[in-house]
């Protein structure tokens, strides 16, 4: 074990060590006059290997998936009437792929249109394609297009979904489907793929709600009317149909304050492909109007194109994990670190034997970290946990009969990624917060994480810190069982499904034993 040092000047002055109380014979909670203990804190600053235990975090994939892009300028005219448009072959892959015209760059605080029409002519399953307003920075693997406002198409074999969407540069979202979608109960895809052409127009005025600014759509179709409703639908689902394409065809979504304050940047127009493994579809979009400019692609307006023509075998594949210790310094300080690219799915860790532990002591924790990718539906874990359970018991509840206490990484699409005091036990259930900070991709920060199993009258407290903002969460009765026993200390993958985080932590302190 190191002695510990302190921490690099990036991450702050490293706090004192509290003294934790002793237990009294009772076995009563103890209170804030009794002496502490000092809490035993490991030091790890990975300037070499620090020999943790691994468990399936380098899995190398039986099959790469070759990739395939092909599209750009094109003579074809299904998107429109006359001859020459955009489009081709368009796979969904981690490396980011586009075709685009380059514009003087705008933000949220400027007013931006676009119109035109496109059809589709052959997709696959898990294809997905982004078109409209984007930032030419795009990092690969992250599932989406950070910093856009434009049209998210995802496909199935037998058609088309669509939403839209604007997201800001630091990947919080909003937007609405175009197309009906009830996860898990009703997502047909009714945008059809046959060569349907489609006229759309998308506007969006930054004086509207109010000055946090409003963007609208339509969408129409010369040859896709409206079916009759479909009354063998559950409720639920008919009413849902019923507010989406095609029997409606315009759409607003007001951007809150939080939305317009981080905001976005905007320096192309055109389209993306989907940054995540996946599949081709063949889509051509033509009589754009973009800002006050027209483009009818009657010659090659000669766009920019990255990786647009390319074929290349993609590495990156679901639930191939690639993490541990590495020699680069993204998070901080000097060479070392630990992390790398994590899937929810399968179960995988890389951590300290530690312990053996319990909820009855202190807990401390902190650090730097930087999450350089983060997709939509992805996390992690970091913190204390038992190495005895190395499979997933419940697809539905990941984290059943398993022991971990510390932070989670993850949340829903609009937010991006919290970092959230957590804490699961076999017996006494799960808890966390709602909401608390949140890690803006290719940011470093100093984090902190404290259980004090004596606050909170006994019932324990949790505590995490990111940079400067914080959240507590007050444990109730029965959540700290005495049996909880932890033996690692480290990163772990939990949950079914679901995309990729590359994540990076640095100069790393810890408790790795109990208070004597």
């Amino acid at each position: 074990m190191k002695s510990p040092r302190p921490a690099p000047p990036a991450l702050g002055r490293v706090i004192r060590l509290c003294a934790s109380g002793a237990l009294l014979a009772a076995g009563l909670a103890l209170t804030a006059a009794e002496p502490r203990p000092a809490s035993s804190l490991k030091t790890e600053s990975f300037d070499h290997d620090p020999g943790w235990e691994a468990f399936n975090n380098h899995i190398v994939s039986k099959k790469g998936a070759v990739v395939k892009q092909d599209f750009g300028y094109s003579p074809t005219h299904f998107a429109g009437k006359g001859r020459g448009e955009m489009g081709g072959k368009v796979q969904r892959a981690t490396a980011p792929a586009c075709y685009a015209d380059k514009l003087a760059p705008k933000t949220l605080d400027d007013k931006l249109s676009a119109s035109g029409s496109f059809a589709i002519t052959a997709c696959m399953s898990n294809a997905g394609v982004f078109f409209g307003f984007f930032n030419s920075h795009q990092t690969g693997g992250t599932g989406r297009a950070i910093g856009s406002l434009g049209m998210d198409f995802d496909f199935e074999k037998k058609g088309a979904r669509l939403a839209l969407r604007m997201i800001t540069d630091g990947n919080k979202s909003c937007g609405t489907f175009i197309t009906p979608y009830l996860p898990g109960k009703y997502r047909p895809t009714p945008i059809k793929i046959d060569g349907t052409r489609y006229h759309w127009t998308l506007d969006y005025d930054p004086k509207a709600a109010g000055g946090n600014g409003r963007f609208t759509f339509t969408l129409g179709s010369d040859n896709h009317p409206a079916p009759p409703p479909d009354t063998s639908l559950p409720e639920a689902s008919q009413k849902e149909a019923l507010a989406r394409f095609p029997y409606t065809t315009t759409f607003s979504v007001d951007l809150t304050p939080e939305i317009r304050k981080e905001g976005a940047t905007f320096d192309r127009f055109g389209l993306l492909n989907g940054t995540k493994a996946g599949g081709t579809a063949t889509i051509f979009f033509d009589e754009l109007q973009y800002n006050g400019k027209t483009q009818d692609f009657s010659q090659d307006p000669g766009w920019t194109g990255e990786g647009n023509r390319i074929s290349y075998e993609n590495g990156e594949l679901a639930g191939a994990h690639d993490f541990g210790y590495l020699r680069s310094h993204l998070a901080g300080g000097s060479p070392g670190e630990v992390g790398g690219l994590m899937w929810r799915s399968p179960y995988a860790y890389y951590a300290d034997r530690v312990g053996s532990l319990s909820l009855r002591g202190r807990l401390e924790a902190r650090g730097s970290i930087i999450l350089a990718v983060g997709a939509p539906d992805s996390g992690m874990m970091l913190g204390w946990f038992n190495s005895e359970v190395k499979e997933v018991l419940d697809d539905k509840e990941p984290l059943k009969g398993r022991n971990f206490i510390g932070v989670s990484i993850g949340g829903p699409t609009r937010i991006g990624h919290y970092f959230l005091p957590f804490c699961a036990t076999a017996t006494g259930g799960r808890v966390t917060a709602k909401k608390g900070p949140v890690l803006k991709q290719g940011k470093a920060y100093p984090w902190t994480f404290v259980f004090d199993p004596a606050a909170n009258e006994g019932r324990g407290q949790m505590r995490a810190t990111l940079g400067e903002e914080s959240v507590t969460v007050d444990m109730r009765r029965g959540q700290k069982p005495d049996e909880a026993v932890f033996d690692r200390f480290g990163l772990f993958t939990i949950g079914t499904g679901g995309a990729q985080v590359k994540v990076y932590f640095d100069d790393l302190q810890y408790t790795a034993s109990p208070a004597q």
